[in-house]
Parts: C-alpha cells; sequence; structure tokens
C-alpha cells in the first residue's frame, strides 16, 4: 500500500513539471492561405491556438501567419514545416523545411529570447526582424532584415553577431560531417522591403530601415 502511495504522489509531481514545462504562450493562427496542417490536420479556420510541440505544415503555394501576443508575427512560407517549440520554459521555433520570417517586438519568453534553429544554424532573437529559408538539409540561408540577431553554427558554437539596419546576410552551408562554412555575402533573396513591412504592418508597427531596430 505504502509502494502505491509513493507511486501516486511521484505520478502527480512529475505531471506537475510537466505542465509548468507545457504551459501555452498567448499564440493562434491569424491568417493562412491554401493547405496548412496542424499536427496532421487540415486547418479550416482561423484564430486555431498553437501550443508546444504543434507541427505546422504548408503545402504548395500556401502560408501561415501566427501572431504571438500582440507585438508579435510569424510568417511560414509554402511547402514548409515548423515546430512550435514554444511555452513558459521553452523558446525554441524549429524549422525543419522551407521559408520563415519574422518581426517580434515584445518579449513572450522567460528567457527574454528566442531561438529559431535549422539543420546548419541557430539564430538567437529578441525583438527585429528576419528571414530564413532551409534551402537543403545542409543550407541555411538567414537574413538579418532589421536589428541585431545572434546566428551561431550548431555543432561548433561559434556565434557571429550580425547587426543590419537594411538586410545583411549569411548562408550557413555543412559538409555533411560536421562542418560549416559560411558564405558573408549570398544577398538578398527569398524576400524584400515590402514582404517585411506588411508583416510588420499586421501588428501595427512600422519598420525604420535608416537604423538597427533596438527592441
Amino acid at each position: 500500500m505504502k509502494r502505491i502511495l509513493v507511486l501516486i504522489l511521484f505520478t502527480a509531481i512529475a505531471g506537475t513539471f510537466s505542465c509548468k514545462k507545457n504551459n501555452p504562450v498567448d499564440a493562434v493562427i491569424n491568417d493562412y492561405l491554401g493547405t496548412l496542417k496542424l499536427n496532421g490536420s487540415i486547418v479550416k479556420e482561423k484564430g486555431m491556438a498553437v501550443k508546444y510541440g504543434d507541427r505546422l505544415e504548408t503545402g504548395d503555394k500556401s502560408f501561415c501567419t501566427i501572431i504571438v501576443g500582440d507585438k508579435n508575427i510569424f510568417r511560414l512560407g509554402a511547402n514548409s514545416e515548423l515546430v512550435f517549440n514554444v511555452s513558459s520554459e521553452s523558446n525554441s521555433l524549429d524549422l525543419e523545411k522551407g521559408w520563415f520570417s519574422g518581426v517580434t517586438r515584445k518579449i513572450f519568453t522567460k528567457q527574454a529570447n528566442y531561438l529559431v534553429k535549422s539543420p546548419t544554424i541557430t539564430a538567437s532573437i529578441r525583438g527585429t526582424s528576419y528571414c530564413v529559408k532551409v534551402e537543403d538539409k545542409n543550407n541555411t540561408y538567414f537574413c538579418v532584415c532589421n536589428g541585431t540577431i545572434s546566428l551561431a553554427d550548431p555543432h561548433s558554437g561559434n556565434k557571429d553577431n550580425v547587426t543590419s539596419s537594411h538586410h545583411t546576410a549569411r548562408r550557413y552551408s555543412s559538409d555533411g560531417k560536421g562542418e560549416i562554412t559560411v558564405d558573408e555575402n549570398p544577398g538578398m533573396l527569398y524576400h524584400d522591403d515590402a514582404g517585411v513591412e506588411a508583416l510588420a504592418a499586421a501588428i501595427n508597427e512600422k519598420i525604420d530601415w535608416s537604423s538597427p531596430d533596438k527592441h
């Protein structure tokens, strides 16, 4: 009997810690077009909550936008896959495939920053605007559109703090054996000023291209 009570108590404590870890942030699907799946099920309406561990997938000629709080917005492009590992305790957006962009102006994680992870790069972000494209499993394009972002090689941990008022990009390429090389001038690809500005406007914000965002 005593053993059973101990087991019940342990299970209750473990459940408490699990709930704390996965306590959701205020994130919803704001808009979408075409085919969008949430955890494998077709999304049929806007306003659905996005929670810790949720997987979002877009089809051909599709996109979705996610608003977190009232001053942060993300856009997932066509043929893309993202795992939303954000909660009260976790702060990671895992882009496994495709295109992703964000404009963030207000802290929404305990850590005061959040991570965007791809197979070849980890970006530590606070408040700024950016665009990232997983070109394939060995190549990721990342543009700091406006602000400062710490870009790190996930294998070696080498960091590059990039500050930009108007688009500074990098391409991180893996040789498949753990070595990452960096192209520091791949050019401006996959996005433009108008797209970033439209994303900001959706949360009633503007991009000041004359100086780096300091949020």
